[in-house]
């Protein structure tokens, strides 16, 4: 017998949006991990403008040379850049379809715990920014955010679980939800 909670499911409500944007940003993150080492392996470490997100501008000054200077000038440790974008984007893989499970199977049957875990797994990444720009910073790599896309998807993130809530909330209130 179940005794959770299920929940009268509807794509235009502010748990639809929710789960729309959750489903999308799994599903950004599952292509970039795809697209991303396609293109490594075809093309070299040159082959994406940067490695770690933050800005070619600031990789080159890590590096002391651009990536495609590395690709031509130090196949090794080109291979080895394209290599370790392997290992990062294993788990941008993980990370996609745990995502996406989550979302689909839980957070769409009106799932608190699921929207939490959305959310927070969804910034997780954006906190182990800062450890690595206070070592580019350390390194005496100028730090421009404005040549950064890295952070835009933040406040949509914030969005997205606060609009969630809204949304949990209003069914419970309303009584959408149901044993089922």
């Amino acid at each position: 017998m179940n005794t959770q909670p299920s929940l009268r499911f509807r794509w235009r409500s502010k748990l639809g949006v929710a789960v729309g944007f959750f489903l999308a940003w799994g599903a950004l993150n599952a292509f970039l991990a795809i697209s991303a080492p396609l293109s490594l392996h075809r093309d070299g470490a040159a082959a994406i403008k940067v490695l770690v997100l933050i800005s070619d501008t600031m990789e080159t000054q890590l590096l002391g040379r651009s990536l495609a200077d590395i690709a031509q000038s130090d196949p090794r440790l080109g291979s080895y850049l394209v290599t370790f974008m392997d290992t990062m984007c294993a788990q941008m893989m993980s990370f996609a379809l745990l995502l996406v499970a989550v979302t689909w199977f839980a957070l769409r049957r009106g799932e608190a715990w699921a929207l939490w875990a959305a959310t927070l797994v969804s910034l997780v990444a954006f906190v182990y920014m800062i450890p690595i720009l206070i070592e580019f910073n350390r390194l005496g790599v100028a730090i421009d955010l404005t040549e950064s896309m890295f952070f835009i998807p933040l406040p949509a993130i914030l969005a997205a679980g606060a609009v969630g809530w809204l949304g949990l909330r209003a069914a419970r209130i309303q009584g959408s939800f149901s044993t089922a």
